[in-house]
Parts: structure tokens; C-alpha cells; sequence
């Protein structure tokens, strides 16, 4: 609260445009951050968070009058060459939702900012949605009023909103930690209990392929975040190359272009490991980047790349921490 009250202030006295303009250049070295989004739309839905549209305008409104914005890619090769700009700053997207089309992109376009959109590619035009969408669903619909937690005696009551909630981040978080193989046999096994409800093919819909090349037009990086989706560290080696070189090749093949940046699924420090690294590298990227927050440096591996998802939806909070963090982080 006494954060909020202090960037308030200095919002209203005209101080963050300030702080905003300069945190760039009280820095020794070139640097940059990398944001991370994933939904931006107004459906208010909790079980398929989404950043309102009208806060994501606001942001980037407040990025594009006091900060350079550039593709990943480029500022990558810009830090391998010493031209970082200050106060630079490159957007992402992940996954891959139509909505980063229908609400993200015309926001994007208005200020003139540029942007990657990382797919997982097994997603595009499939029709089909990720496990956890899948959970999210299922316990959104069930009529069950309590569920098992796996590999345990405790009982997650579902019989409010709330409860459901906390159920899906407790079974999500359990999920994540399992073996790729075991979390899908223990997964389906959930949802035929629970019943795996409807979707909502519009709330929850994926891109297609000429949505794709919509958003390369107006002016779109193109990424690649595996074919599935799955945790890269759970899976066996060849899997998890399988998962690289075929969602680069899906985007080779249904784009006619090569892409240049990959992003790790879940993005932890935990998610990924060096022959995961490794195999990204080999398959041809240029750079990665993760969920691990910080800035990004010429001690920056360019394949963990650090990223950091707007925290804020007070603009003044937002505005505050961000200068705050880009003058202070190493």
C-alpha cells in the first residue's frame, strides 16, 4: 500500500515520466528487459486469466512515450554489438491465443510497437487447447463437489468459485512437477472423473495459420514454444529436441521463414536444463528467453534470456517499479 501511495505521487506531480525517461541512463552497462504476456482481453474470466484491455493500452501507451521498444531478436544481436539503446525494452508474447490478434495487435499497431509472439504450434489452427486450459476448464463445469489431490489422502472441496480456484492452482502446481508421461496418464484420469466440460472455443481459442500471417503483417516476430507445450526438464531427451525442431519447422513450413527466437514452456529456472539449453541452441535459434525475472546484460546467456510479466495494473505502480528495477537490477 505505501508503494502505491508513493508512485501515486509521483505520478500526479509528474515525476514518473521522469524517473521513466532517465532510469536508462543512470546504468553503467547496456541492458534491456523483455516482457511477458500471454492473454489480453475483457472476459473477466478467473479460471483463464487475461490482462483487461484497457489496462494493457494504458501500458503500452506509457512504454512508447518513454521507452525504445525493439523485437527480442534485434536487441539480442543489438547487445552482441554494443548499440543497445537506453531504456530499451522488447514485448513477447506467449503461446499463442487469438487474442493477442483481436485485442492485443491494434493496441500494438496505435503506438507503433513492435512484437514477438512465441506459438506452440501443436495449438495453431488445431482446434485443441493445453492441459491447462483443459483442467481449468473441467473444474470451471464440474458438477463434482470435492476432488482428490493426487498421490494423497487431502480432499479439495469444490463447492465454491473460490474453492475451485485454489483447487486448480494446487492440482496445476502438482501437475507441473510430474514426468511429461505421468502427468498425462494422471491427467486424463482426473478429467474423466470430473468430466472434461466445454471449452469455450471463442474465449479459449488459438490462432490459426492465416491469423499468423495477419499478425506478421502488422509487423509480428514470430517465435516458437514447442509443439505441446509440455515442461522441457520432464521430458526424455529426445523428446524434448522433437519438441524444439518441430515447432521450428512448423513455423518454417507454414510461414516461410525461420525463426530466430525460442521460449521455454513454464520458463523456470526448474523448467529447462543445460541440454535443453543445448538442443535449443543447436536447432538454430539465436536466443531464448524464460520466465526468470531480471534484466538482460552482456553477462546474459542469449539463451535465458530473463523476462518479467507486467505485475501491476495501478499504471502509476506499474510506471514506478519499472524505472525502478531497470536503474537497480544487475
Amino acid at each position: 500500500m505505501l508503494v502505491r501511495t508513493l508512485a501515486t505521487g509521483l505520478y500526479r506531480a509528474g515525476l514518473t515520466g521522469a524517473l521513466s525517461a532517465t532510469s536508462g541512463y543512470l546504468r553503467r552497462a547496456a541492458a534491456f528487459s523483455v516482457f511477458t504476456y500471454h492473454r489480453v482481453n475483457d472476459h473477466g474470466d478467473p479460471f483463464f486469466e487475461a490482462l483487461p484491455t484497457a489496462v494493457f493500452e494504458r501500458q503500452m501507451q506509457l512504454i512508447a512515450r518513454h521507452y525504445v521498444v525493439l523485437p527480442v531478436e534485434e536487441l539480442v544481436a543489438r547487445l552482441r554489438s554494443g548499440t543497445v539503446p537506453r531504456n530499451a525494452i522488447a514485448i513477447t508474447f506467449d503461446d499463442g491465443y487469438r487474442d493477442v490478434l483481436t485485442h492485443a495487435a491494434p493496441i500494438l499497431a496505435r503506438y507503433h510497437l513492435p512484437a514477438t509472439v512465441f506459438l506452440a504450434t501443436g495449438f495453431i489452427g488445431s482446434g485443441e487447447i493445453p492441459w491447462y486450459d483443459r483442467l481449468a476448464t473441467a473444474l470451471k463445469s464440474t458438477a463434482a463437489s470435492q476432488v482428490a489431490m493426487p498421490a494423497s489422502d487431502e480432499v479439495l472441496p469444490l463447492e465454491t468459485r473460490e474453492a475451485r480456484l485454489r483447487a486448480l492452482g494446487r492440482l496445476q502446481a502438482y501437475w507441473k512437477g510430474l514426468p511429461e508421461a505421468d502427468a498425462r496418464r494422471a491427467l486424463e484420469a482426473l478429467l474423466e472423473r470430473l468430466g472434461t466440460g466445454q471449452h469455450d472455443r471463442e474465449e479459449n481459442a488459438f490462432l490459426r495459420w492465416d491469423e499468423v500471417h495477419a499478425l506478421r503483417g502488422l509487423g509480428f516476430r514470430i517465435g516458437a514454444h514447442t509443439v505441446s507445450h509440455p515442461i522441457l526438464s520432464r521430458l526424455p531427451a529426445d523428446r524434448a529436441c522433437a519438441e524444439i525442431v518441430e515447432s521450428k519447422r512448423a513455423i518454417e513450413e507454414r510461414c516461410g521463414i525461420s525463426p530466430r527466437a525460442f521460449a521455454y514452456p513454464n520458463g523456470g529456472e526448474a523448467d529447462y536444463t543445460p541440454g535443453v539449453v543445448d538442443q535449443v541452441r543447436r536447432a538454430g535459434f539465436d536466443c531464448a528467453v524464460t520466465t526468470r525475472f531480471g534484466l538482460n546484460t552482456a553477462r546474459t546467456s542469449p539463451w535465458e534470456l530473463r523476462r518479467g510479466q507486467p505485475w501491476e495494473h495501478h499504471l502509476p505502480t506499474f510506471a514506478t517499479k519499472l524505472a525502478w528495477y531497470r536503474m537497480t537490477l544487475s
